[in-house]
């Protein structure tokens, strides 16, 4: 075994100077596990060890046993495991199953508890009972009694009063003495365990692998840890949680090798856990060092050279890093330094940059909302190992359970990250910028298919102005509705993204390649361009930003014919556009344009101007004329299939196609400067005009990508 880490267990400490310097000598070489006795790696020691260190422990002990504000961070898990002890423990009747199953299935809207049996589509009353909608609520029961049980471990490990330890036992116990009985289940669309899949992915307890080894890295691991010393516990007790328990759970995990993905991160997690309470060293070498499914090799293959993890999604990027800090924290406290990988630092410094106008990430992919504020306890043991300036201007100031347990003094400082217009080649991302009054801020994608996570959205992207979100990507709903059409018709499919729809039809997986990054005093320009995503159809697009105004610029060849949908969706109240005069039904038109409501639609050989009106901010779009143009608008879907957004299709017929755009977001009340762009075309180059007030600002590209913009001087802001 090859763990290419420091690895000094307290005994060593102890051992006489030859043994160290042999000890040095193989982790030289890499090959502790191979010339050390392996029992020797995880020896019995007292406990906790693995949740926290004697000397962290302490911290919070001293802590609880002080005054002030540390006592009243270190004594929150004994207060809220006073609310709950001595309560009736109830253990459902078998496992919990994924959120993806409360939704109605005909409106595609998320259900609402009456009690454990019943459940009410609040839209078209319908009630639900039985599996698998119950046994959702099964798992929610679940998670509390093993939330429960986490925190009366911690209350006891920091008061040392018993009644909190035999609460995590009682817990503990119960899962034991059910865990094999209650019956295999997955979370397939057919709920079935035939498929292949099935066989290998679902669980006892809960209804994946994935979430069997999060509440065994998270929960059960930990609290064993934690009350383990209390003296509750018998051997007979001891040995029934070992092996009725954590082993068939480990057993269960790790029949899935799911390879790169974030499941296999959760499973390694599990297994180092696993591997060092049952004192079974085979269990930490596979977490750890396993071809195809290990430490080592998800962070060489799933992670980009930049720190991106490969589902270009923040929120399986933190849920990800979330299960690399378990590991890497579980490891320290045995002695296993996985903190240097430089790939996992940049993990965590790379989402900085990312932050748009409003504090948020960019909604890429399977995402929600996610910002880095949000994983400020992910951050404090990652400055521990780093010492960075940069993760250290994330922390706040202000004392709470992990500052306390890690010792960092928060009387040092950092100055914040300076944000400036970047690109991330590897993870295919453009990040642009403006220091201008409105604030301008937009992020583009062009990399790589995120897998099940990602989106068809090549050369979409995200727009920030006057601190407001504007241009809109949806991410994922918030209930996780992946087995509803919804999921596959509108959220991942190319329609709710703004980039462009070619033949109706979402794009296949493909990656885009960078062309242009160019970052000036008063403007950025990127350019990237997809062959993949349509067969056939070279799409390459242009984004220009100024201090006032985003120009999105897109050519679209091919050989044949082809339906062009140029789609953009932005936060507002309502979206107005005169050349758009009939009503419209777009649902038999377009694979998820069922989704779309209020459409309305015109064709035109105008300019084409539309307003996305907010009582706060204004954006105007205003569009290059051509001939025979088709102009929808309407409301799309967002947050859930309750939350509009409005939206925009402009679309032409062709072989080719030319697109020149312009965004500028004002003060509602406010005129906005561009009143017209132009498009011309010769062989020398593509020109776009802008023109603003009563001056002209002129983009030209040139057939090698060269850009060259004149700007005209703008008013004083």
């Amino acid at each position: 075994m090859n763990l290419k880490t420091a690895y000094n267990p307290p005994a060593l400490f102890r051992a006489h100077i030859t043994v160290l310097t042999i000890i040095i000598s193989l982790l030289t070489t890499g090959a502790i596990f191979a010339e050390l006795d392996p029992k020797a790696v995880l020896s019995e020691r007292k406990h906790p060890y693995l949740t926290c260190t004697t000397e962290e422990l302490g911290r919070l002990r001293q802590a609880y046993h002080s005054q002030g504000a540390d006592r009243e961070i270190a004594a929150a898990s004994v207060k809220a495991a006073e609310q709950f002890i001595g309560e009736p423990m109830v253990f459902p009747p078998r496992g919990g199953q994924h959120q993806q199953w409360y939704q109605c299935d005909e409106c595609e809207t998320e259900l609402k508890t009456i009690d454990t049996t019943h459940h009410r589509c609040p839209k078209c009353k319908k009630v639900y009972s039985g599996p698998p909608y119950d046994d959702v609520i099964f798992r929610g029961q679940h998670v509390r009694n093993l939330e429960q049980m986490l925190t009366a471990a911690w209350a006891y490990a920091i008061s040392q009063d018993q009644r909190f330890a035999e609460h995590a036992a009682r817990v503990l116990l119960g899962y034991a003495e059910r865990y094999k009985d209650y019956p295999y289940h997955s979370n397939s669309k057919s709920l079935k365990t035939a498929t292949s899949w099935s066989r290998i992915a679902g669980g006892h307890l809960f209804p994946q692998t994935l979430d069997e080894a999060y509440c065994l890295a998270t929960h059960i691991g930990p609290a064993y840890d934690l009350i383990h010393d209390s003296g509750v516990l018998s051997a007979v007790e001891h040995n029934k949680i070992r092996q009725e328990l954590m082993l068939p759970m480990l057993n269960n995990i790790d029949k899935n090798k799911a390879g790169k993905s974030n499941w296999q991160t959760w499973h390694n997690a599990a297994m180092l856990w696993g591997g060092a309470l049952l004192h079974e060293p085979a269990w930490v070498e596979k977490a750890i060092e396993a071809e195809g499914n290990g430490f080592y090799y998800q962070m060489g293959i799933s992670v980009s050279k930049e720190g991106m993890w490969y589902e270009n999604s923040w929120g399986y990027h933190f849920y990800t890093l979330s299960a690399l800090v378990n590991m890497a924290e579980t490891a320290r406290h045995v002695g296993i330094d996985l903190w240097p990988n430089e790939r996992l630092k940049r993990m965590f410094t790379l989402p900085m940059y990312y932050t748009m106008a409003n504090g948020m990430l960019p909604r890429f992919g399977d995402d929600v909302n996610s910002s880095v504020k949000q994983i400020r306890r992910l951050l404090e043991p990652a400055y521990l190992a780093y010492q960075d300036p940069q993760i250290l201007s994330l922390l706040g100031d202000k004392r709470n359970f992990e500052v306390i347990r890690l010792g960092r003094s928060i009387q040092s400082k950092a100055e914040p990250l300076e944000l400036r217009s970047m690109v991330f080649e590897d993870a295919g991302h453009a990040i642009m910028r403006t220091s201008a009054k409105a604030g301008l801020t937009a992020a583009m994608t062009f990399g790589p298919y995120g897998g099940f996570h990602g989106h068809y959205d090549k050369l979409s992207f995200v727009f920030f102005g006057l601190d407001k979100e504007l241009g809109v990507d949806p991410g994922r709903a918030r209930s996780q509705a992946y087995r509803l059409p919804i999921h596959s018709n509108w959220y991942k499919a190319t329609i709710s993204h703004n980039t462009v729809l070619v033949d109706r039809i979402s794009q296949k997986p493909a990656a885009g390649k960078l062309r242009l990054f160019e970052c000036k005093s008063d403007y950025t320009v990127v350019a990237a361009s997809c062959d993949g995503a349509y067969p056939g159809i070279q799409h390459t697009r242009w984004l220009v930003m100024t201090g006032t105004y985003l120009l999105v610029f897109d050519t679209l060849r091919s050989n044949i014919e082809h339906r062009f949908d140029w789609t953009y969706h932005n936060r507002s109240d309502k979206v107005v556009c005169d050349a758009a005069e009939n009503n419209v039904t777009l649902a038999d038109k377009y694979p998820g344009g069922k989704y779309i409501q209020n459409g309305r639609q015109g064709t035109t050989a105008e300019m084409i101007s539309v307003r996305f009106e907010n009582p706060d901010v204004t954006t105007h779009l205003t569009m290059a004329a051509q001939e025979d143009t088709t102009v929808t608008i309407g409301e799309g879907v967002g947050a859930s299939i309750a939350d509009r957004v409005p939206m925009t299709m402009i679309g032409r017929d062709g072989c080719d196609a030319y697109f020149a755009a312009v965004l500028e977001p004002v003060v509602t009340g406010q005129k906005p400067r561009v009143h017209g762009v132009r498009f011309a075309k010769t062989n020398e180059c593509l020109t776009i005009a802008v023109e603003c007030d009563r001056q002209t600002d002129e983009v030209r590209i040139f057939p090698d990508n060269r850009v060259l913009v004149t700007l005209s001087q703008p008013p004083a802001q």
